[in-house]
């Protein structure tokens, strides 16, 4: 009914209008300053008088002013002579938000990535303290439920346009992997991603692109967008070859035609995701929580052993030499060779032995085998993968070499 109770405010209105459920939105393109001008206040003046009309109030005190925003890239913008509604001053800001969104005076979206930038972190220290009582599986869902959507919110809008915001939101998701895959700071972000099954934001805002692009094409969205696809004109400039539709229809070309002619967009969507998202690596229903963090510590090369260390540049590891002093201590070395873990080597061959009667795993080279005890053997079944991983962090464990961390003593 309310909807029918405004549907002729737009009637005589020369300039766009744009009508929200408690809000609308009055613009135009300034082609001379003084005649759009003239042509807002003359709008404004008809609002003003079909509220009168029609027993309707805009913006009845200061405190809840109409705000005006003039967008423009220029470095240095011309003066706009101010305008008033129902008596009172239109508020001139350097930004205004629709529907959640925030568009900033330049056009650059920094405003909009700082203040999802922002929930988003609050929501990183929900995901930290849930990390002491909660596994992966359980952490990595509230990331993606209730943080990282946040991060995707106008996603499609902003890709690329200025690279500081872009590294503020990958900054955020790298610290949620963090957390979610117990690793230090300083890890290597792809196989950080590889471990968990995440794709990059920058991945993730260029595929949800492409899928939106599919979808303008396919006729499933408002007709005026592919409109947009049908009148797209050539970018000048790299600032709007990297807006929306120029983006999309260069990346779109670039695919092949049996992927661009997919009958559906679920297909579409599968293999498009498929392309950029790694497979997780599977923990095979292991639960426990600290040992699944210093096992995939040891999977992403970081963590106490000291040619992690010596290679990332710890002040207090000034050599790779393992504290038995026989070789370098690397993964290999801490599960194989090291002579302080001798007994406990002993009782981690012997579970590994009760799986393995034709001794494969004890005819792999160390590395092989190393990648074994870490992520299991395809060859083998989930339930006896899980036990190899068991088996391993239960060595870790009982070797007590991550009870106390050198690189904090």
């Amino acid at each position: 009914m309310f909807l029918v109770y405004i549907n002729d405010l737009t009637d005589n209105i020369s300039s766009n209008i744009k009508l929200f459920a408690d809000d609308s939105s009055l613009f135009t393109r300034v082609n001379g300053i003084n005649i759009t001008h003239s042509r807002l206040v003359r709008d404004l003046e008809t609002i003003k008088k079909w509220a009168y009309q029609w027993k309707m109030q805009f913006n009845p005190d200061i405190s809840k002013q109409a705000i005006e925003v003039i967008f423009s890239h220029k470095y240095k913008k011309p003066d706009h002579p101010s305008l008033s509604f129902n008596d009172v001053p239109v508020k001139r800001d350097d930004h205004t938000k629709h529907l959640g969104f925030f568009l900033d005076s330049h056009l650059n979206f920094r405003k909009h990535v700082e203040e999802k930038a922002k929930i988003a972190n609050k929501g990183l220290g929900m995901l930290r303290f849930l990390s002491r009582y909660v596994d992966r599986r359980v952490l990595d869902h509230v990331y993606k439920m209730y943080i990282r959507p946040h991060l995707d919110y106008g996603d499609i809008i902003y890709h690329n346009q200025v690279k500081d915001s872009m590294d503020i939101l990958e900054a955020i998701q790298y610290k949620a992997a963090l957390i979610v895959s117990g690793c230090w700071k300083g890890t290597n972000r792809t196989k950080l991603y590889a471990e968990l099954g995440w794709e990059s934001l920058s991945d993730r805002r260029h595929i949800r692109r492409l899928m939106f692009y599919y979808r303008i094409n396919a006729n499933l969205t408002p007709s005026y967008l592919k409109n947009c696809v049908d009148h797209c004109p050539v970018a000048t400039t790299l600032r709007f070859q990297n807006s929306f539709f120029p983006y999309c229809k260069n990346h779109w070309d670039l695919l092949s035609a049996d992927f661009r002619s997919l009958p559906s967009f679920g297909m579409f969507r599968s293999k498009l995701i498929k392309s950029v998202r790694p497979p997780p690596s599977s923990n095979f229903g292991v639960t426990d929580i600290f040992g699944l963090k210093l096992l995939t510590q040891l999977r992403v090369d970081l963590n106490d052993l000291r040619v992690h260390r010596f290679r990332h540049g710890f002040r207090n590891c000034p050599s790779a030499l393992c504290a038995c002093g026989t070789a370098d201590e690397s993964t290999s070395h801490f599960f194989h060779q090291c002579p302080r873990f001798s007994s406990q080597r002993a009782d981690l061959y012997s579970k590994i032995r009760s799986l393995d009667s034709g001794n494969s795993f004890f005819s792999l080279s160390l590395d092989d085998f190393t990648t074994s005890l870490l992520y299991g053997m395809k060859k083998l079944t989930a339930s006896d993968n899980k036990h190899i991983l068991e088996s391993t962090i239960d060595f870790i464990r009982k070797s007590k070499r991550f009870s106390k961390l050198e690189a904090f003593a």
